[in-house]
């Protein structure tokens, strides 16, 4: 947040530090954040009124210590509007800490969609991904190690992240590494993980870790389950794999086993305790409400099953949510190790109220979305201006804006949270999420968030394998302990990059979302059915090696008819400068395919679209701009 307000009767009164004030990242060498701070907000004065507060310089830091006769100078805004509070953000962010700027600099130097193909790679690399099976109850089951701190663990914990984009990886690729080697195990350690018949705990998730050499399924830091890690860790992901692996009737009887669990645990005005002990069933954490959105659950079963009491228990738990939650400004998290302040689950209630007005049609839940997706939307980093200001750190040479925090979301915040430490993350799961509320509500700042946090990120990445840091603060260290996280990075960056698509081409592109994925955020999978690319049905692919192209600031994403007779290339500018780009097509990269004509078709005007001389389409986009070329293939 930039900005100290307070709104009453209608009427918002805002102070607003000058651009400038922030501290800069990175001071001559050294990473400053938690440990230089120069400006103060407050929302109560130091009579403990409700008040706007600033407070420059911070007592013990930068430019407190004065002598007699010293002066001070601090320039700051004094901001009052009758527009509501979210107007007085806007203005803070785009006409003081100048968001629109920031964009104009970025440069991209490896596009998203090979950041896609390199943790396809990465994820098949078993002495990288670290990779694990272990046998358990007489199936083999799999998963990646996880090395971070989990309680009774022996450094043998294991961990899935994002199912549904593991499903959407194999459908996209048709890689047999993936769909004989890696999901048959993911699979089987989803049946696993769930309390069997005859448990107190059935249809309940007992843990999001297993411990391979005690044998056991567990949760991060307690002996309990949550209703929240049943919607995440039965409903969703066992209903992102269904919806790939509609017959498999063993998922869909576990699947079913969590739905019943998780409506015997609601109580009866909508909301949820937040965990419970698995041995005596008692109630924990009883000072915290379950502000979070752990009613999706039922949205997905009801989706699945069709029955109405999943329905009914959807409505009774979002409306609960709205009135405690939403209505409050109040929200708790999901990571228990940071006991449960708030987090990316705040992002993630958004879709699930949207999910909401999708199903009953009902504007309260839409206008509960919006005024959530608005608070989450504070939870983004929009300060310090990034310029073109070269920095070194670590040995490398870069400008300001590459290693800005401006886009990004926190873990969790607080005064305990990570980002007080650790700053802000790179996994930007809201990312297709805020293209889809731009193009629900024409509100820019959604869309720039989004690409401000997508783009041009490559300062980040691990350079050997360009996978991207947890924490803004550990640079380009790579997932580090946390491998799994390579599935989320996939499953966010392929709902935001479809999502720009979809959006710029006004919908003539799209395809059938599914259902989000536990714990960090709204991201949302697909590929489990076709959608339509100009009128035609088509699915979406990643084939390596199919088309070159010279211009890294371009996006190029592809699709093919189902009967595999026709291929799209998606191109999209990710800057607001017009681009160029010499694209050459590979068709037989495609199994048993190649290009009928050497022209394409521009689906979208109806144009033919010839190669040069060297067999390059020379390709000019806008700034944002996008163009797809449709070729007809044979065998």
């Amino acid at each position: 947040m930039i900005m100290s307000m307070t709104e009453k009767a209608g009427n918002t009164l805002a102070l607003i530090p000058d651009s400038g004030y922030s501290r800069s990242e990175y001071t001559g060498g050294k990473r400053t954040h938690g440990i230089s701070w120069r400006c103060g907000l407050s929302h109560m004065n130091r009579q403990g009124e409700l008040s706007p507060t600033l407070y420059y310089p911070v007592l013990g830091q930068e430019g407190s210590e004065k002598q007699a006769g010293d002066s001070v100078r601090f320039g700051f805004r004094v901001s009052m509007t009758d527009k509501g509070w979210y107007e007085a953000h806007k203005h803070a962010v785009y006409d003081i800490y100048s968001l629109g700027n920031f964009l104009a600099l970025k440069h991209t130097t490896l596009p998203l969609y090979k950041r896609m193909e390199a943790i396809w790679d990465y994820i098949l690399d078993d002495s990288l991904s670290f990779w694990r099976t272990a046998a358990y109850k007489g199936l083999t089951i799999g998963a990646q190690d996880y090395l971070g701190g989990v309680v009774e663990a022996d450094r043998d914990a294991m961990k899935n992240s994002d199912i549904g984009a593991s499903w959407m990886l194999a459908s996209m690729t048709g890689d047999p590494r993936l769909t004989e080697d890696r999901l048959p195990y993911m699979r089987n350690f989803k049946l696993m993980q769930q309390a069997p018949a005859g448990d107190p705990n059935h249809g309940a998730a007992m843990g999001q870790y297993y411990l391979w050499k005690k044998q056991k399924f567990v949760e991060e830091w307690g002996d309990h389950i949550e209703p929240i890690g049943i919607t995440y860790y039965t409903l969703m992901d066992l209903g992102n794999i269904l919806l790939f692996e509609r017959n498999d009737s063993l998922l869909r009887s576990s699947f079913r086993a969590g739905a019943e669990r998780l409506l015997s645990l609601q109580q009866a005005d909508g909301g949820f305790a937040v965990a419970y002990g698995k041995h005596d069933g008692k109630p924990l954490f009883t000072d915290l409400k379950d502000l979070r959105p752990t009613f999706y659950g039922f949205v997905v079963a009801y989706k699945l099953l069709g029955e109405r009491k999943y329905l009914d228990a959807a409505v009774r738990g979002a409306d609960w949510f709205a009135r405690n939650a939403v209505d409050k400004g109040a929200f708790t998290g999901v990571c228990g190790d940071a006991r449960l302040i708030n987090d990316f689950a705040t992002g993630q209630a958004v879709q699930a109220l949207l999910d909401m007005h999708g199903l009953t049609g009902e504007a309260r839940y839409r206008d509960a979305a919006l005024r959530t997706a608005r608070m989450y939307a504070t939870s983004i980093y929009t300060h310090p201006t990034p310029g073109d200001r070269e920095i070194e750190y670590k040995g490398r040479k870069m400008q300001e804006w590459q290693i800005s925090q401006v886009g990004l979301c926190f873990e969790h915040g607080g005064c305990a949270g990570s980002a007080v430490k650790s700053g802000p993350i790179l996994l930007t799961s809201h990312c297709g999420m805020f293209v889809r509320l731009y193009e629900e509500t024409a509100d820019r700042l959604f869309l720039d968030l989004a690409r401000a946090a997508a783009t041009a990120r490559e300062a980040h990445l691990a350079p050997d394998t360009h996978m991207a840091t947890y924490y803004w603060s550990q640079f380009d260290r790579g997932p580090g302990p946390f491998p799994h996280h390579a599935w989320w990075q996939l499953g966010w960056i392929a709902d935001y990059v479809f999502a720009e698509a979809e959006m710029r081409s006004g919908r003539r592109i799209s395809f059938p979302r599914g259902f989000m994925t536990p714990k960090v955020g709204p991201q949302r999978i697909f590929g489990f059915e076709p959608g339509t690319v100009y009128d035609e049905q088509a699915n979406p692919i990643m084939v390596k090696g199919l088309f070159d192209a010279d211009n890294t600031d371009i996006e190029i994403l592809s699709a093919l008819t189902t009967d595999r007779n026709r291929l799209f290339l998606i191109l999209m500018n990710s800057t607001p400068r017009p681009q160029h780009t010499a694209l050459t097509v590979h068709p037989a990269a495609i199994a048993g395919r190649r290009i009928g004509t050497a022209s394409a078709d521009d689906p979208a005007t109806g144009r033919k679209i010839t190669p040069g001389g060297d067999g390059a389409f020379g390709i000019t986009l806008p700034g944002y701009g996008i163009q797809t070329l449709k070729f007809d293939l044979e065998q």
